[in-house]
Formats: structure tokens, C-alpha cells, sequence
């Protein structure tokens, strides 16, 4: 079976910020991730528009989303980041490379980005690259403090950075990775072969990527992961 997980593979716990958002951090997560990664590397890539993913995407199996969802489920029950009873109901997930040069990307691109309001949609990242690739940062709105986008201050946050958008100007044409005079981060999980990070979808978090990025000049360069939207219930 090509899309097998790590049964033994146990989900650590990690509380950030002042909201003590609840993230997980799972190593060796699946059994023969060198071949998943060749998988990844031959994959048939597109942008997708609908999306402001900055890079291509390819849409994983419903073999690989199966596998996923009945793994995944027991093993963040076990820490209580789900609980009892509550289980994964379906996902969006698909291999995903990082292409789009820093000066090409859009404003909203240059910040972190939450990807809901929904407390029950979670995130996933699996990372099959090695360092110096860098994992998943997660930030605190300067301004407001606001750490996670809740459906009540969804509308306040916006106002807040569109205010500081007419203050400072745009972002600068660089990706997101560290402080800046808008955020600060809170917490950076760091990006090893065969891990993963889990976080609620309403936190405010952005990839670590080369602030000054250039579009790999081959699949050496590429900072290939598979990520994950998952429905809970």
C-alpha cells in the first residue's frame, strides 16, 4: 500500500501564544515517505487560480485522502486536540511546490494568511523536503494582537490592516518569514523530512520561505509538501 502512515507515530502538543492555540507536531509519518516524495516530484503540477497558493498544486487520491483521514483521526484524539467522538469527516489535500518569485507575489500573499474562521476545519503539512527548506511560522497582528481570525472579529480585523495598509503602504515583495513592523511571530515549527504540523485554520501562520525567493531553476529546488484542509465533527 503506497499511501501508509505510521501507526507509532505520535502526535506532541505544542500551545502558542497568548491564545494558546493548540498546534501538533508528528514525526515519521509515513512509512515509505521516499516514495511519496518521488510521487510528488512526477506529479502533473498547475496553478490553481482559486486559490492564493503561491506556487503549483496537484490534487492527492482519494486513496491517499482515506488513508489520511482514518490515521489522522485516532492518532489527534489521542492527545485531545480532537475529542472523543469527534473524527475527520473529509479533506482537501494536495502535493504543493512553492514557484512564484517574491516580486511576483500579490499583497495579500507578503502576510500571514489565516485559511477560516470555521473552528472545526484544521490544517495539515507534510514535509517532504529536507532543510535548509524552512517549516511553518505562526504570527500575532500587531495592531490588534489577534493571533487567530475568529468568525466575531473577522470584519475588525480586516478594518485594523486595511488601516495599516494606508499607514505603512503595501508589504514589501517578499515572503512573509520572521517579524515585520505589522507582525510579530509567536511560534516557528521547524521543517524536517517525514513531519508534520496540525493547526487550526483560523490561526494566522505563513510558510517559511526565502524572503527574496526565486523560482527553482529545477525539482533540486523544490520545497515540496503535501498540505491538507480537514473538516471536523
Amino acid at each position: 500500500m503506497l499511501f501508509a502512515f505510521n501507526d507509532r507515530a505520535e502526535a506532541k502538543l505544542t500551545r502558542i501564544g497568548r491564545r494558546e492555540i493548540v498546534i501538533a507536531r508528528i514525526d515519521n509519518v509515513l512509512r515509505d515517505p521516499q516514495s511519496i516524495a518521488a510521487l510528488g516530484f512526477a506529479q502533473p503540477y498547475a496553478e490553481d487560480r482559486s486559490n492564493l497558493y503561491p506556487g503549483l498544486r496537484a490534487a492527492m487520491p482519494e486513496s491517499f485522502s482515506i488513508a489520511l483521514r482514518s490515521w489522522l483521526t485516532p492518532a489527534l484524539q489521542r492527545t485531545g486536540m480532537l475529542e472523543d467522538g469527534q473524527v475527520i469527516l473529509r479533506d482537501s489535500s494536495y502535493f504543493s511546490v512553492v514557484t512564484t518569485p517574491s516580486r511576483d507575489l500579490l499583497p495579500i500573499q507578503r502576510i500571514p494568511h489565516y485559511d477560516s474562521t470555521d473552528p472545526k476545519l484544521i490544517a495539515l503539512v507534510i514535509y517532504l523536503c529536507d532543510p535548509p527548506f524552512g517549516g511553518t511560522s505562526f504570527y500575532r497582528h500587531r495592531r490588534t494582537g489577534y493571533e487567530e481570525i475568529t468568525e466575531d472579529i473577522r470584519e475588525n480585523y480586516q478594518i485594523a490592516l486595511d488601516n495599516d495598509m494606508r499607514v505603512h503602504g503595501p508589504p514589501p515583495r517578499e515572503y512573509m518569514n520572521g517579524d515585520n513592523r505589522l507582525f510579530e511571530a509567536i511560534y516557528s515549527n521547524p521543517l524536517t523530512f517525514n513531519s508534520a504540523v496540525v493547526y487550526p485554520c483560523r490561526a494566522l501562520h505563513a510558510g517559511n520561505i526565502e524572503k527574496h525567493f526565486e523560482r527553482p531553476k529545477d525539482k533540486s529546488g523544490w520545497r515540496l509538501t503535501i498540505t491538507a484542509l480537514l473538516q471536523s465533527a
